[in-house]
């Protein structure tokens, strides 16, 4: 059954973004490239603030809220060098350069949250709309950012009010459904600000269906989510600033169609993923002639996740965990003159982890088993850091260099297979014996890490740019890579509690030319690594003696990867510009010559835009990838492209409110496709199909 809307609304939606006012009060998209190109190069200010010259990416408030975008990943899908893993339409996440989410660092407000998650949902856990910004750092961070830091970086900046010379109070809501999925969503956020302090509260709800693709709709993808968020900040003259910040999210009934960890004919859910997070940051300004800022900031950050997996009619397993990291930072940068700055600093946090697991069978009498998937665990880290620049010449040459060390803590409890087990028939309790196997002992481990970065920039004209960055990176395994024991009718997972921490060499050589109307960036890399952490085909000894296929936690030998990037930006006639990406890497085992698993296709985007004088902008994008190589025997090449149009109106005022309209169709085309990192099982393993999505954004 077609259930979509006539393809006749489109039509009457590109009519309706025509109806735009004659005088706006804010500028749209200028006549020129200027915009596009200090977009291209900015400094990531929220977590490097001009330290490193690493290749740096920002999804900005425009594309968060042109672009009809369910999730973060989806959004940071066209970021060149990251490509979306997807486990349903709410629990996404992303590779980038060929790395997955465990060897990359999520951050929140340049808060550390958890990583190297079995089921992909911790990148889900925030709401666009709050958003100010997504920073990327593309390659090793482990410098400034630690372990986790190894492939690159992803922070999620919160949009915070301005200070006013008098009392302001501000706000803003938006509305909006799309038709793929039948989702409807709305948000508000209300502001005060004075001269020296300001607060904010904001919040957010969103529902949705099962989503369609052109086979019919995929079963089990619904999710449910909402969020609120309390931020403040006091300011004491110009030189002492103080910020905190409480942010709550959370999702239920978010559908899971598929993941490695769960049978084919299971149907898996969140129950509930809720996190919270509790942020305060003091930070001084032009302290002294030799301290220009001092930064103490504190945190804490909770993931509460609740599983349901009914594996089959007279089966259903409830996993559940509580991630909590909590840590510190101080830092300051030291100013010796225009030429020699330095970046001193030093970093704590702990990070706990519990799990639990509870299995129900009804197969005759119902029967209850208390598991423990995963030992109680805790990982605890300290490093001190510093980043040195110096101007060679405020023209021509820039040096970075940067050098941190860590000491890492990681002990466990001692893990049972069966916790306690117990059967009722006829309403009467009876505890059985339980399987008191060992999975892992009681341990700990300490390892001592360090890193280095050199980067040299060289800017021979002011049209060209040259970057060149060096870098070694480490990543000690996380506590789910070490301890975890997924036995969920599926294959059989587990940890391996001797991993050693994976350690890299990182090269980089960026090329921007740059031109009043044409704007070109590059990026070529390599990555050698060492003692790669991956899953590999082995086997398992259960109790008993018997043995059993398993994937199992591994250090393989060495894995190089390389890689390009390329972004150009081309103005070339009034009102109109195009925009065209495209990335692509390439990885073996060195010890074996074989491919590495798993790595994205040649991908990329080409954007026409088009710009009406103040009023209108308006995009048409095709998204595509092309596998140049079979991924395996009799496995055929992945390729697809996707049509998506999309617009966005200049304000327009209503007395005291102004009101604009973005929307758009995404896979205009009704496309069938399926995307290379996903995990859906089943007959209908296809993407989303046509989506029809409008939103009206209002603020006074």
């Amino acid at each position: 059954m077609n259930t979509y809307l006539p393809f006749r609304m489109p039509a009457l939606l590109i009519a309706l973004s025509m109806l735009v006012p004659a005088q706006a009060r804010v500028k749209s998209t200028p006549d020129s490239l200027t915009v596009v190109k200090q977009l291209s190069e900015i400094t990531v200010s929220g977590i490097l603030n001009s330290k490193l010259n690493l290749p740096v990416e920002m999804v900005t408030t425009r594309d968060i809220e042109t672009k009809g975008m369910a999730s973060p990943a989806e959004l940071l899908h066209q970021v060149p060098g990251l490509t979306m893993t997807r486990d349903g339409a709410w629990a996404t996440s992303v590779n980038l350069r060929g790395f997955s989410e465990a060897k990359l660092l999520f951050l929140s407000d340049g808060d550390r949250i958890q990583t190297a998650t079995d089921i992909a949902g911790a990148l889900s856990v925030f709401d666009l709309s709050s958003t100010e910004r997504i920073e990327i750092v593309k390659g090793a961070g482990s410098v400034l950012f630690g372990t986790g830091a190894l492939g690159g970086v992803v922070n999620f900046v919160s949009k915070r009010p301005a200070y006013a010379e008098s009392r302001r109070v501000a706000g803003n809501a938006g509305v909006g459904f799309q038709t793929v999925n039948s989702l409807m969503h709305g948000n508000a956020a209300v502001s005060v600000a004075e001269d020296n302090w300001y607060l904010q509260l904001d919040g957010a709800l969103r529902k949705a269906q099962n989503y369609a693709t052109p086979q019919g709709p995929m079963a089990n993808s619904q999710f449910n989510d909402a969020n609120f968020a309390l931020r403040g900040a006091m300011r004491y003259d110009d030189d002492q600033e103080l910020l905190v910040s409480y942010q709550h999210y959370e999702a239920r009934n978010a559908g899971l169609p598929g993941g490695a960890a769960f049978p084919p004919a299971a149907t898996a859910r969140y129950l509930g993923f809720v996190r919270n997070q509790l942020s305060g940051e003091y930070v001084f300004t032009d302290l002294s002639d030799l301290i220009s800022e001092l930064r103490f900031k504190a945190y804490t950050q909770n993931l509460t996740r609740e599983v349901e997996n009914v594996v089959n009619p007279t089966t259903a397993i409830f996993p559940g965990s509580v991630n909590r990291t909590s840590g510190g930072r101080a830092t300051a940068d030291l100013y010796f003159n225009d030429y020699h700055t330095l970046t001193v600093g030093t970093e704590g946090w702990v990070r706990d982890q519990a799990t639990t697991r509870i299995r129900i069978t009804t197969a005759g009498d119902t029967i209850f088993t208390a598991e423990q998937p995963t030992p109680r665990a805790s990982m605890a880290n300290a490093g001190v850091f510093g980043q040195y620049r110096w101007v060679v010449d405020p023209n021509r040459w820039n040096i970075n260099s940067g050098v941190r060390i860590d000491y890492i803590r990681t002990e466990n409890d001692t893990a049972f297979k069966e916790v306690y087990k117990y059967k009722l028939s006829k309403g009467e309790r009876t505890t059985l014996p339980h399987n008191k196997t060992i999975l892992f002992a009681d341990r700990t481990t300490r390892e001592l890490a360090y890193a280095a970065h050199v980067d040299v920039e060289f800017i021979p004209t002011r049209a060209h740019r040259f970057v060149w960055s060096m870098a070694n990176a480490y990543r000690a395994a996380s506590m789910e890579e070490r301890f975890k024991y997924i036995d969920q009718q599926g294959i059989l997972r587990v940890g391996n509690p001797d991993l050693r921490p994976e350690k890299g060499l990182f090269a980089n050589l960026g090329y921007s030319f740059s031109m009043p109307r044409f704007y070109l960036k590059t990026d070529v890399f390599t990555n050698y690594l060492f003692d790669m952490i991956a899953e590999t085909m082995g086997s398992y000894t259960l109790t008993g003696g018997q043995v059993v296929p398993a994937w199992v936690n591994t250090n393989v030998d060495k894995a190089m990867y390389y890689g390009a990037e390329l972004e150009l930006k081309w103005l070339f006639a009034t009102g109109f510009d195009v925009e065209t990406s495209l990335a692509y890497v390439y990885a073996e085992d060195r010890s074996t010559g074989l491919l590495m698993p798993w790595l994205p296709p040649l991908n990329g985007i080409v954007k026409l835009n088009y710009h009406l004088a103040r009023k209108l902008n308006s995009s048409l994008m095709v998204e595509w990838e092309y596998q140049t190589a079979e991924p395996a025997p009799g496995v055929d090449r992945h390729r697809y492209a996707v049509v998506n149009w999309l617009f966005d109106t200049a304000p327009r005022s209503l007395g005291s409110v102004d009101i604009r309209f973005t929307g758009g169709v995404r896979n205009l085309l009704n496309t069938e496709y399926k995307a290379w990192f996903s995990t859906l099982r089943g007959v209908n393993r296809l993407e989303p199909g046509r989506n029809i999505y409008l939103q009206a954004l209002l603020s006074f």
